[in-house]
C-alpha cells in the first residue's frame, strides 16, 4: 500500500516538473523587451540628421530590428542614422523580433525651429589634479544642434575645434566662452577657470622598484636627492623575495622647487650586494615635470630590467 502511494506521488510530480521545465525554457528562449529609444539630433534646421539608439534586453543576438521613422521610410539597422528632409512632428516606432517573441515601442520626435535650437554646454578636465600654471586643459563639448563652434579661452586665444585642448600659460582667472552655432542661431555658455601659480613643493608619496632576479635575497633601498641635496633614504627591504618592491614614504618629503630650469629630482637604487655605488640612478628635471603639466606618476626604465615608478603630489 505504501509503495502504491509513492508511485502515485512520483507519477504526479514528474508531469508537473516537465510542464514547469517547458514553461521555464520557453520563457528564457527568445525573450525580448524594449526599455526605451534614444535619439540625437545633429543640427538645428532641415535636413535633420538624427541618430537612433535602442535600449533593449535580449538573451541572444539573433534579433530582427524594424524602424519606422514616421516619414514613410524604414530601416533594419540596429542603430540607424536617418535624415529628415522637412520640419515636422514624427512618430518613430521600433519593433524587435526574436523567434516567437516580439516587442515594439514608439516615441514622438519634434523637429521644429523651437525644439532644435542650438544649445551650448561644456565641461573640462585637467592633466593634473589641480590647475597649476602652465595648465593643459581638455574641453568636453556637450552642445546640441550646432554645426560649428567658436571657443574663446579668455587669454586671447580661440579655437573652432569641437573638443579642443588648450594650455593656459600663466596664473589668473579666465572666462572661457563656447559659442554653439547653427545658421544664424548662436547659443553661448561660459565657465570661469582659476589657474594657480606653479607649485612650490613636490611631495614623493611612494616609490616602486623592479630589479633583475639576481637581487632576490638582497637588501634594497632608495635614496632621494633634490637639487644636489640628499633628502631621504627609504626604508630597507630585508632579503627581498620578489619584485616589484614598494617603499611608502613614512614622513612628508617636501622639495622647494627653486629654479625650474636648474633643479633635478634623483632616485638612487641601492643594494647590499654592493654598498660602494648605486645599482642605477634615475633623474628628472623640474622643468620636465612642469612641461609635462605636473604628472602624478613618473616612470623610468633603463632597459636592463631595472625600473622605478614614483607617485608625486604638488603643493604651494
Amino acid at each position: 500500500m505504501k509503495t502504491n502511494v509513492q508511485l502515485k506521488l512520483i507519477s504526479f510530480i514528474i508531469p508537473v516538473f516537465v510542464i514547469f521545465l517547458a514553461v521555464t525554457l520557453s520563457n528564457c528562449k527568445g525573450h525580448v523587451e524594449i526599455f526605451g529609444i534614444t535619439d540625437s539630433v545633429e543640427n538645428c534646421s532641415a535636413p535633420y540628421v538624427v541618430y537612433f539608439y535602442p535600449d533593449a534586453a535580449h538573451r541572444t543576438k539573433d534579433l530582427e530590428y524594424t524602424w519606422n521613422f514616421g516619414d514613410n521610410t524604414n530601416s533594419h539597422d540596429q542603430e540607424p542614422v536617418h535624415i529628415y528632409q522637412e520640419e515636422g512632428i514624427y512618430q518613430v516606432t521600433l519593433s524587435i523580433k526574436q523567434n516567437k517573441s516580439f516587442d515594439s515601442k514608439s516615441i514622438t520626435l519634434y523637429l521644429t525651429a523651437d525644439s532644435t535650437a542650438a544649445y551650448s554646454d561644456f565641461d573640462y578636465a585637467s592633466y593634473s589634479d589641480s590647475l597649476w600654471a602652465p595648465a593643459n586643459v581638455e574641453f568636453q563639448n556637450y552642445s546640441k544642434h550646432a554645426t560649428s563652434f567658436l571657443w574663446e579661452f579668455g587669454d586671447g586665444d580661440t579655437s573652432t575645434v569641437e573638443n579642443p585642448t588648450h594650455v593656459f600659460q600663466s596664473q589668473g582667472t579666465y572666462t572661457c566662452l563656447l559659442n554653439a552655432i547653427c545658421n544664424s542661431d548662436t547659443s553661448k555658455f561660459s565657465r570661469q577657470m582659476i589657474i594657480k601659480p606653479p607649485p612650490t613643493d613636490i611631495l614623493v608619496d611612494e616609490v616602486t622598484v623592479w630589479l633583475p632576479d639576481t637581487y632576490i635575497g638582497a637588501d634594497v633601498w632608495v635614496d632621494l636627492w633634490y637639487a644636489g641635496h640628499h633628502e631621504k633614504e627609504s626604508g630597507h627591504t630585508n632579503s627581498t623575495q620578489q619584485f616589484p618592491v614598494t617603499f611608502p614614504m613614512t614622513r612628508p618629503l617636501y622639495y622647494f622647487n627653486g629654479d625650474y630650469n636648474r633643479d633635478n629630482l634623483e632616485f638612487e637604487i641601492w643594494s647590499s650586494l654592493d654598498n660602494t655605488a648605486p645599482i642605477t640612478t634615475f633623474r628628472i628635471e623640474s622643468r620636465d615635470l612642469q612641461s609635462d603639466f605636473y604628472p602624478t606618476l613618473i616612470s623610468f626604465d633603463d632597459g636592463y630590467g631595472r625600473k622605478l615608478e614614483a607617485k608625486l603630489e604638488y603643493r604651494q
